[in-house]
C-alpha cells in the first residue's frame, strides 16, 4: 500500500508518551549497550506511586515530535521505568494512515535487531549448561557446508559472532533493500544470506577489529538449530518469552507476515512515497532480527530489566561476560562499545545508555537502560525505519527527561 505523507493529520492519543522525528545526521546514535545495576524496588509495581512529572514531560516529547511537519513520522510509544515509580506507557500520533488510527501504548510492531540479545541471552545459556564454548571455533559449531563458505572460519569463535568481531561481511546493502521492497513476501533461507556473504572479502582478520554484520547472527542461529532439537524460534520462545511471561510477543513463522491483535503498521519513504511495509515476511532477516519479532514495549521493558537483574542466568559471571565490551567505532563519532548481544553509548550529554536498538522495514526501535537515572529503562518506538528520528526526535529527549528528573 502506498499513500501520500501528511495526506492524514495525526491524532493524539491523550494516553502517549514519547514522539519521533526524522533527520539524516544520526543515525548510529545508537546501537549501544553499557554496564548497569541490578534492578530495586518492590516486587508489584502497581503499588508505587507515579513519576506524573516525568510522564508529562514525556508525553510532551511525544506530541511535538509527531507534530514536525519536515520529518516523516507517523506515530509513536514511549515505556518508562524506573525502580521507584509505577511503570508508564504512552503514545502519540498514527498507528496506521489512512485510515487514520491512533498509536495505541499497547501496540505491536517488528523489533528489527532487538532480537539479536534475545538470541544472545539463549545462546550464553546454552554455554552455562556447557553444550556451548565462547571460543570453540566455526568447525566445531556447524558443518562444512557452511565453514565451507566463510572465510577464515577456522579462526572464528563463537564468542566472535555475538560481539561482531569475526570479519565476516555484511550481507544487507541497498540492493537487498530493493528486493524486499519489490517483493514483500519472499521468504529467504539463512544460506541466502551467507552465499551473498561469501562472495565479499572479509572486512579483516578474525579478532582484529569491529563491524557490525547480520550474518553474525544468522550463523548464530544455525549453531542454535542443532541444539536440543528445536529451532532458535523455538528456543528463544521457551528460554525467554515464556519465562518472562511475555505474552504479547512472538516470532512468527517464515511464510506468516500476519500480527495478532492491535498493532502499528510500518512505513518507509521510498523514492518519495510512503509505503507500507508491515507485511514483510519474517524470514527477512532470519536470526538477526527484521520483522522476525513482533513484540510490544512493555514486553521489551521486561526483558531488559529481567536481564540485566540478572534472572536468566544461573550465575552472576554470565551477565558480566555479556557486558564485557569492545570498542566499536561508529559513524555517529560517539563512544560505542559492544558486549555479547549488548551495546554501549556515550551520548553528547555524556550520559551512558546499554541495551540495543533496532530498525527494519517500516519500524524502529531503541530498548535502553539509562543507570545514571536511578537504572531507568526506556524502551521507544516509531513505525517508520529511520533510527535517526527515533534518536533525536524520541530517545535523547526522553534521556534527557529522565536524567533531569534524577538529580
Amino acid at each position: 500500500m502506498t499513500t501520500s505523507w501528511r495526506s492524514v493529520t495525526p491524532t493524539r492519543n491523550q494516553d502517549a508518551t514519547l514522539r519521533l522525528a526524522s533527520t539524516a545526521a544520526t543515525w548510529a546514535f545508537f546501537l549501544g549497550g553499557i554496564a548497569l545495576l541490578l534492578l530495586g524496588g518492590c516486587d508489584d509495581p502497581s503499588v508505587r506511586a507515579p513519576n506524573t512529572d516525568v510522564q508529562q514531560r514525556l508525553q510532551e516529547v511525544l506530541d511535538t515530535s509527531v507534530e514536525k511537519p519536515d520529518v516523516m513520522l507517523p506515530g509513536a510509544i514511549a515505556h518508562y521505568h524506573s525502580p521507584a515509580y509505577r511503570p508508564w506507557s504512552g503514545a502519540a500520533g498514527l498507528g496506521q494512515v489512512p485510515p487514520a488510527v491512533a498509536m495505541r501504548p499497547h501496540d505491536r510492531f517488528r523489533a528489527g535487531s532487538v532480537l539479536k540479545t534475545l538470541l544472545a541471552t539463549v545462546t550464553l545459556q546454552h554455554v552455562e549448561e556447557g553444550a556451548l564454548a565462547l571460543d570453540q571455533k566455526l568447525p566445531t559449531l556447524l558443518p562444512a557446508s557452511v565453514t565451507a563458505r566463510i572465510a577464515n572460519a577456522e579462526q572464528i569463535s563463537l564468542r566472535m559472532l555475538l560481539n561482531h568481531t569475526s570479519g565476516i561481511p555484511e550481507w544487507n546493502s541497498p540492493a537487498f533493500d530493493a528486493q524486499v521492497i519489490a517483493d514483500p513476501g519472499r521468504i529467504w533461507t539463512a544460506d541466502e544470506f551467507i552465499d551473498i556473504a561469501s562472495r565479499l572479502p572479509p572486512s579483516f582478520a578474525p579478532g582484529t577489529s569491529w563491524s557490525y554484520s547480520n550474518t553474525d547472527y544468522n550463523l548464530l542461529g544455525l549453531v542454535l538449530d542443532r541444539l536440543d532439537g528445536k529451532t532458535w524460534r523455538t528456543q528463544v520462545r521457551e528460554r525467554v518469552l515464556d519465562r518472562l511471561a511475555m505474552a504479547h510477543t512472538s516470532l512468527p513463522e517464515p511464510g506468516d507476515p500476519t500480527v495478532p491483535g492491535d498493532y502499528a503498521h510500518g512505513y518507509q519513504d521510498v523514492e518519495g512515497t510512503v509505503m507500507d511495509l508491515s507485511k514483510v515476511d519474517p524470514s527477512m532477516a532470519g536470526a538477526a532480527g527484521g520483522h522476525a519479532l513482533v513484540t510490544t514495549v512493555q514486553d521489551l521493558g521486561r526483558f531488559l530489566d529481567a536481564l540485566l537483574a540478572g534472572q536468566l542466568f544461573a550465575r552472576p559471571t554470565t551477565l558480566a561476560t555479556m557486558l564485557t565490551m569492545v570498542d566499536a567505532p561508529d559513524v555517529s563519532g560517539l563512544p560505542h562499545r559492544y558486549g555479547l548481544g549488548l551495546e554501549e553509548y556515550r551520548l553528547p550529554s555524556g550520559v551512558t545508555v546499554v541495551g540495543h536498538s533496532g530498525s527494519t522495514a517500516g519500524y524502529a526501535v531503541m530498548m535502553f537502560r539509562v543507570p545514571s537515572a536511578g537504572d531507568t529503562t526506556l524502551v521507544t518506538f516509531v513505525n517508520t525505519n529511520d533510527l535517526f528520528v527515533n534518536a533525536l526526535e524520541v530517545f535523547i529527549p526522553a534521556v534527557n527527561v529522565v536524567t533531569d528528573a534524577s538529580r
